[in-house]
């Protein structure tokens, strides 16, 4: 097992580390904190148009540390039939979580999709009446699967506990999730997991299981390459209008893009490591990490992922709905209304569809104040001041709305790690 945040047993699971550039530490440092100084104007631009490479820190003089990718690619045809296909990637998943549980991790987090409804029910199979399940009570929950998530805990025999977020938590949240975070936030969902972990530990819990990964290992969303270099695209073109002097590198090439050396690794695990380790890992590791718990990701384990990664692609899609035969594999396990439901959105919770939008608002416009904007060097003030008071008059249904929310997120963000970067010391010539 790894001693980076959480449970990181695979590389998929595994976030960067962080040295000083030059160094080649054999063991580079979990957070960035330590060594992190100013913020470098350059890396902010690319961050913003999607072109900073990832091995580069936002933070001068720090290099990212990267593990390798793993280079299992989905076979052409199915190598035994579906049914034998459909046991190896259960018992996979079993051993993974049994292996958990018999550790002593007791405690699953419960969305009430089929990911996390099949932690909870192999974990109570793996020790019964000493599991409890975890929910997040928070206004853009989805009501479906709040409900399913009662059902998966009543079938299972498992305690369920409730973790109620008001909503004007958040913005007085945003703050510490970015730190914590250690990077950018795109959405009130970050903020909400941060909140989530914070009265999870309050109520007794240290380690989780938790269904992040199953996605971009399982095919959970077949259109999530086209989505994704859509919302690019979208990113892009917002950012160059704050922007004082856009990145000149090529902003046709997707943030995922391999260079000649990674011709081993097939593009769909470049996408799954990207989106792991830019959105969804970050408030599961690190904002957990902060509040004193581990989160465990049993489907980024390398004996499961690389099962899941080989599986050919037409058994998992079918109909234009993805994990078909984790689906299949799943029956029996896990009561039907949630096998067979469809997924939700992952990353469109907006500050302007929020019940408190006012204080969302005020928060902002502390953010991006001239103050806080001068000093990372690149963003025009007076053009984010202005995108800022247009997104504040658009109706929530407005097409823009979540993309203009999305880079006002990540500027405040950036506002918020250069504010809490060390400052540097000055030259012995100065």
């Amino acid at each position: 097992m790894s001693s980076r945040p959480g449970d990181a047993s695979g590389p998929l699971a595994t976030l960067p580390g962080h040295r000083p550039t030059g160094t080649s530490s054999p063991r580079p440092a979990d957070s960035v904190w330590p060594l992190a100084t100013a913020l470098d104007p350059d890396a902010v631009a690319a961050l913003l148009c999607h072109v900073l490479p990832a091995d580069a820190s936002l933070f001068g003089g720090v290099t990212r540390v990267l593990p390798p990718l793993p280079r299992v690619r989905r076979a052409a045809e199915p190598a035994d039939t579906e049914e034998a296909l459909a046991r190896r990637l259960l018992a996979s998943l079993t051993e993974a979580v049994s292996t958990r549980v018999a550790s002593g991790v007791h405690d699953v987090s419960l969305s009430g999709g089929v990911d996390s409804a099949t932690l909870c029910a192999l974990a109570a199979r793996a020790a019964p009446g000493r599991v409890r399940a975890w929910t997040m009570d928070v206004h853009f929950a989805d009501a479906q699967e709040r409900h399913h998530a009662r059902t998966v805990a009543r079938e299972a025999g498992v305690e369920l506990v409730d973790i109620t977020i008001p909503d004007d938590v958040l913005p007085d949240l945003f703050e510490p999730a970015v730190v914590s975070n250690e990077g950018v936030i795109i959405n009130a969902r970050a903020v909400a997991s941060f909140a989530f972990y914070a009265g999870a530990r309050r109520h007794g819990a240290t380690r989780l299981l938790s269904g992040a990964g199953a996605d971009e290992v399982l095919l959970g969303n077949p259109r999530a390459l086209g989505s994704a270099a859509a919302r690019v695209a979208e990113d892009r073109g917002l950012a160059r209008a704050v922007l004082r002097r856009p990145p000149v590198d090529d902003l046709g090439v997707m943030p995922w893009a391999g260079a000649p050396e990674d011709a081993a690794v097939s593009e769909e695990v470049r996408h799954a490591a990207w989106v792991l380790r830019e959105l969804v890992l970050p408030p599961e590791l690190r904002g957990a990490r902060t509040h004193g718990l581990t989160v465990h990701t049993p489907y980024l384990d390398t004996p499961v992922a690389d099962v899941a990664l080989a599986l050919p692609g037409a058994l998992l899609t079918r109909a234009g709905e993805g994990k078909w035969l984790f689906r299949h594999a799943v029956r029996g396990l896990v009561p039907e209304p949630v096998r067979l439901a469809r997924k939700t959105p992952r990353y469109g919770h907006t500050a302007l569809s929020s019940p408190v939008r006012a204080r969302w608002l005020e928060l902002y416009r502390a953010w991006l104040s001239p103050e806080r904007l001068e000093p990372l060097g690149v963003i025009d003030p007076g053009a984010t001041r202005a995108l800022l008071e247009r997104y504040a008059r658009l109706p929530v249904e407005a097409p823009e709305a979540a993309g203009v929310d999305r880079l006002l997120m990540r500027v405040c963000s950036l506002s918020i790690l250069r504010a809490h970067a060390r400052t540097p010391p000055p030259c012995p010539e100065s």
